[in-house]
């Protein structure tokens, strides 16, 4: 059983807390510009006795044994402030805050994201090159990715079916730093053994299929606002593997940005996880990320969010 763990959260976060890096102080020049900021509600982890004693899990596949749990999370919504980074996105970047917006070109049209070989044989190939060029990354690996319509008709916080992925409402962290390189190792052994002890990544890539979008956008946490102890590992199990990602505790000092009326040309890259920062605390390690219900939504006038995620491992040379 996944959650049957003694002590489980605490231990991991012990145990993750060695590899925390130092946190700065907040980018007073972030704190100095007043955009627009919007109000709305998003979801946290609850903090459980039940963790005391079981790690938080989710089973990845469909249950169907009498008393089988899919899962042992609990989230409730929070009210929080989004401040829009338009015109200001100089002050955000992967090493700071723990993401950037960026313009991005494809060669895809819309109709082309509702076929996964184009993606696969175009998109990706895009998203790889991309990077490498403009990180001075030596090597990019695309290595998962999840296009996502959102429907109003399912229930909210709702991950979706198998091919009818949705926004995430909850506060999470794809990656733990133990799950990044246990994932590597396990399905990359080649490349895991080419780039011991260089510099590796996992950097998401978002982006709208169409904008501007005014439907659950995608809102990032800058890195520098967590607290070590607001992390909480949760076992995401497949058939096949164990996967580790964060969930997060409520935390007021939590600092959260999107961009207004963002176009299917401004993409955003964030972190998941920096090999980098566990030797330089000035380094961001990952960015908390979310969406959530645009509050100023015109129903006439407004479609519902779609956008393609790009997972990526990300190499250096030393």
């Amino acid at each position: 059983m996944p959650g049957d763990q003694g002590n489980a959260v605490i231990g991991n976060m012990q145990e993750e807390a060695k590899l925390q890096p130092k946190k700065q102080e907040e980018n007073a020049e972030i704190d100095s510009f007043s955009p627009r900021k919007l109000v709305s509600l998003i979801f946290y982890i609850d903090k459980l006795p039940l963790y005391q004693k079981e790690k938080p899990f989710f089973l990845n596949f469909p249950v169907s044994a009498p008393g089988q749990r899919q899962s042992n999370v609990s989230h409730s919504r929070h009210e929080v402030t989004f401040t829009d980074v338009r015109g200001h996105e100089d002050l955000f970047s992967l090493d700071t805050t723990g993401f950037q917006y960026i313009h991005f070109q494809t060669s895809l049209r819309y109709e082309n994201f509702a076929s996964p070989a184009t993606i696969e044989g175009v998109f990706l190939a895009e998203v790889e090159a991309f990077l490498t060029a403009n990180l001075g990354a030596d090597h990019v690996l695309a290595w998962d990715y999840q296009v996502r319509r959102r429907d109003p008709t399912l229930p909210t916080n709702h991950r979706g079916r198998p091919g009818k992925a949705q926004p995430f409402r909850s506060v999470h962290c794809d990656e733990s730093a133990r799950a990044a390189m246990r994932r590597l190792g396990h399905f990359y052994p080649d490349l895991a053994e080419t780039y011991r002890g260089c510099r590796v990544q996992i950097l998401n890539f978002w982006k709208p299929l169409v904008g501007p979008v005014q439907d659950a956008p995608l809102a990032l946490c800058d890195y520098r606002t967590v607290a070590p102890g607001d992390r909480v590992p949760t076992d995401i199990v497949f058939p096949d593997y164990l996967g580790e990602t964060y969930n997060f505790w409520a935390n007021p000092q939590h600092r959260w940005y999107y961009m207004e009326g963002q176009l299917a040309t401004e993409a955003l890259i964030f972190k998941c996880f920096d090999t980098e920062a566990f030797k330089n605390d000035s380094i961001a390690q990952f960015s908390p990320h979310v969406s959530f219900l645009y509050p100023n939504r015109d129903p006439d006038n407004t479609f519902f969010r779609e956008s393609i995620e790009v997972r990526t491992y990300v190499f250096y040379k030393e």
